[in-house]
């Protein structure tokens, strides 16, 4: 019986710590947590916010903020972009010192890296991009990328242009997070659109093809149609979440009370 408990616990701690191995791999450690602020709960002394590098929803513990030298964390919304500095207490939950607001961009995101699609390898899981900054040919490995916030790679056409965020590895190959177009190419009408929207899912209604952002610039809800999107050039916007930061290109109705998405992309 004793051999038989002795078993059961090595077993355990042994799954423990590489539990602890697979957070580490995901965690850095060294760095701030910024991301968008998903919901406050005072009576338990803590925010939680969606973090922009793993897009992992984190518990940040305020107990032991240094309120001096933060905001007032209560009067925070969802949406609120903010930037915590301190430690992590768990692989669930960070540990605040200091709380401050956030750039209105994404500043925790890895590299990025723009060009024209060259060729797809589905079989082995990459795409390869010419690079608009050095005309080189880069092979990006889509093996880990968050689909929910990318495009369907496989979906892509020779000469697309898109942008892919991750980081380059000791090989040469660009480890891709998630891939999107890019900004300047044309939409489903066939030409640019000069109207983008940049804010926070507030909502989405599926039934009725149409989520709600709150739109950076003036602060006020957006009804987004999606009904006339290019799908191949825009996330699946069936799995936005509220709190997601994202931008919309597409035009405004005449009488301005909707705006039609022509695409949508983290």
């Amino acid at each position: 019986m004793q051999n038989t408990r002795q078993h059961a616990l090595i077993i355990f701690v042994a799954a423990a710590l590489m539990s602890l191995a697979g957070v580490a791999a995901t965690i850095d450690e060294t760095r701030p947590l910024t991301g968008t602020v998903v919901s406050v709960n005072r009576d338990l002394n803590y925010i939680t916010i969606r973090d922009d590098v793993t897009g992992r929803n984190f518990k940040i513990d305020t107990r032991s903020m240094n309120g001096r030298r933060s905001i007032d964390v209560w009067n925070l919304r969802a949406g609120d972009r903010v930037r915590a500095t301190g430690a992590w207490a768990n692989s669930e939950t960070y540990r605040a010192d200091r709380v401050m607001f956030a750039n209105a961009q994404p500043g925790g995101l890895a590299n990025g890296l723009t060009g024209t699609v060259d060729s797809l390898n589905r079989d082995l899981n990459y795409i390869t991009v010419r690079d608009q900054a050095t005309g080189q040919i880069t092979k990006v490995d889509v093996r880990n990328i968050d689909t929910r916030r990318s495009v369907n790679v496989w979906q892509l056409r020779n000469g697309d242009l898109v942008t892919a965020y991750g980081r380059p590895s000791k090989n040469g190959t660009f480890r891709a997070d998630f891939v999107n177009f890019g900004d300047s190419t044309p939409m489903s009408s066939g030409s640019m659109s000069p109207n983008v929207l940049t804010g926070i899912v507030d909502s989405v209604n599926r039934e009725l093809n149409y989520f709600i952002l709150r739109d950076d610039a003036s602060g006020q809800p957006v009804k987004i149609d999606v009904r006339d999107m290019d799908t191949r050039r825009s996330v699946n916007v069936w799995n936005l979440r509220a709190g997601d930061r994202i931008t919309v290109n597409g035009s405004w109705t005449a009488d301005h009370d909707r705006f039609q998405a022509e695409m949508v992309k983290f």
